[in-house]
């Protein structure tokens, strides 16, 4: 089923994108808040 693999590659591939930009600072620590605006932003595809 081409579609559900297709779903999930871009689900791999948003988790990779975001780990890469949590590891652009690793002394800094996030509220939940601010995870949320994160995710919000790549969703939207807006730089942060």
């Amino acid at each position: 089923m081409p579609a559900e693999n297709e779903r999930k590659d871009v689900q791999k591939a948003m988790a990779y994108d975001l780990i890469r930009l949590f590891e652009k600072d690793p002394e800094k620590v996030y509220t939940a808040m601010e995870l949320k605006e994160i995710i919000d932003a790549y969703i939207s595809g807006q730089s942060q």
